[in-house]
């Protein structure tokens, strides 16, 4: 008797239902700690204040908020598949690779910056001013801010958008559209136009990686390295000849260029084909020990 084969309208519906929860979660963390100072300034203004000490406050703090938010949303999801007793390294592609695999994120992160730096030149004025409005809150280099900015966003949206939303959406979907369809959410939930254009990118490079390698732990160093360098550029002086800026600009293109060098051997792999499975007769016994490369779905 032939077995049913699974209905594929179904896994995928159901994988975007699952992709919809964990970028669910991931907001309504974020408006847990927003909520209750949005409301204590909507009781001032009804009690005839005017709300801007509130939302001072809120301004000031966002950089703390955003930290908390993360941290307390990796930790449910960890918990969670704790309790379920599922192996992180399946759930979340929490699995450990070879350096030089490990090390591709980071290589590429120089040359992702540099490409965003460069975009970002060439756009309209109004275009930079509505965008540096939009990105004042995370330029606070206060310990909050670099660690918000830095340790705890690369961690909490590897483990969204790359170790749920695209293990979810991969496994229902060819590679490429699970890789986009994760990249234009990441996107999405940055808000901002200009976010979501660069976020886009971002999020297929690293979709890619996540991919080709089976695992986020690459992505999560490459996306500490991209925010970092974020904050490098943040506390460069402005001046009018703009030697300093240049000179970091300089620096981040050498990085760019030297580091894919010094990691050939990762980022080479990530564009070599995976190896061919064996015929069915030859495969081995224990499940899970040959290689399967969902891009090529």
């Amino acid at each position: 008797m032939n077995e049913r084969k699974p209905d594929r309208a179904g896994q995928i519906f159901a994988a975007l239902g699952k992709s919809v929860c964990y970028v669910g979660l991931f907001l309504g963390m974020q408006l847990a700690f927003l909520v209750p100072v949005l409301f204590a300034a909507v009781i001032e203004m009804i009690q005839g204040g005017s709300g801007d000490g509130m939302y001072a406050m809120l301004n000031s703090d966002i950089m703390l908020y955003t930290m908390l938010s993360g941290l307390l949303t990796i930790a449910v999801v960890l918990v969670f598949y704790l309790i379920r007793r599922k192996k992180l390294g399946e759930a979340l592609w929490l699995r450990r690779v070879p350096a030089p695999a490990l090390f591709t994120g980071a290589a590429l992160a120089p040359g992702l910056y540099f490409v965003t730096v460069m975009a970002l030149s060439a756009l309209p004025e109004a275009w930079i001013e509505s965008y540096n409005e939009a990105a004042a809150g995370i330029d606070d280099v206060s310990l909050a801010g670099v660690l918000a900015t830095v340790a705890v966003a690369p961690v909490v949206e590897e483990l969204i958008f790359r170790g749920l939303v695209l293990n979810r959406l991969s496994r229902a979907m060819p590679g490429w559209l699970a890789v986009a369809l994760s990249a234009a959410v990441f996107g999405a939930c940055h808000g901002h136009p200009v976010w979501f254009g660069y976020a886009f990118v971002l999020g297929a490079v690293f979709g890619f990686v996540a991919l080709r390698t089976g695992s986020i732990l690459p992505t999560i160093l490459g996306h500490l390295v991209f925010n970092g360098i974020g904050q490098i550029f943040s506390v460069i002086p402005e001046t009018e000849e703009g030697t300093e800026l240049l000179i970091a600009i300089g620096m981040l293109l050498l990085a760019a260029i030297l580091l894919p060098i010094l990691d050939r051997k990762g980022v080479g792999a990530l564009f070599k084909p995976a190896p061919k499975a064996a015929p069915a007769e030859e495969l081995p016994t224990a499940p899970g020990t040959y290689e399967f490369d969902p891009w090529d779905e």
